[in-house]
């Protein structure tokens, strides 16, 4: 395959990439963007869409999708000044879970790959418990920083943001307390036929 060849291809392989990386702006480089609702609502509908599809990942992978869900909102906000804050409230969450995932990877484990660009690190199984705990930690001081903005101006759009990042944290919450749920529930219902066996 000729130098050029290969080029034009890999640029076609590209173009979707770039093309999502600038969802939201209708075509506009995210420098000129002012907060308006149609950004905002893209920002909220990528990451709880994100967040959903993650968590339908192996729980050894699950945290590095999320770093790359939030490191893909930061992403599409570079360069807006209006929307600074909330891009580095974003990114202060992709490096803390970034941190903590690097921190405790398993190297006897594949990454998990979802297409040609897209791949996940694995964790080491015993680390998930403080990687939950340090994400959890790390959207709790996003959204404190969020909720914290004197300009009446950006707060509907910081709220909503906030609001997200605070139903994601719901999410993993709930995720941290239903396996002991399940647990008790199924000690419960075997009790009984463990005590007369």
């Amino acid at each position: 395959m000729t130098r050029l060849a290969l080029t034009t291809t890999l640029a076609l392989l590209l173009l979707p990439t770039f093309a999502m990386a600038d969802r939201g702006f209708s075509g506009r480089s995210a420098w000129n963007v002012q907060l308006n609702d149609a950004t905002t609502q893209s920002i909220v509908e990528q990451l709880k869409t994100d967040f959903r599809h993650c968590q339908a990942a192996p729980k050894i992978y699950r945290y590095d999708c999320y770093r790359r869900s939030y490191r893909t909102g930061a992403q599409s906000l570079n360069g807006s000044r209006a929307y600074a804050p909330i891009a580095k409230a974003l990114q202060l969450i992709e490096n803390r879970i970034g941190a903590a995932v690097t921190a405790n990877l398993d190297p006897d484990q594949p990454n998990l790959r979802e297409n040609l660009f897209v791949q996940h690190r694995a964790v080491k199984p015993a680390a998930v418990p403080l990687i939950k705990e340090a994400t959890i930690a790390a959207m709790e001081e996003a959204t404190t920083i969020l909720l914290r903005t004197p300009d009446n101006e950006k707060k509907k759009h910081f709220q909503q943001i906030a609001a997200v990042i605070q139903s994601n944290k719901v999410l993993l919450r709930s995720a941290l307390l239903s396996l002991p749920q399940t647990v008790i529930r199924l000690a419960r219902l075997l009790g009984p036929s463990i005590g007369h066996g």
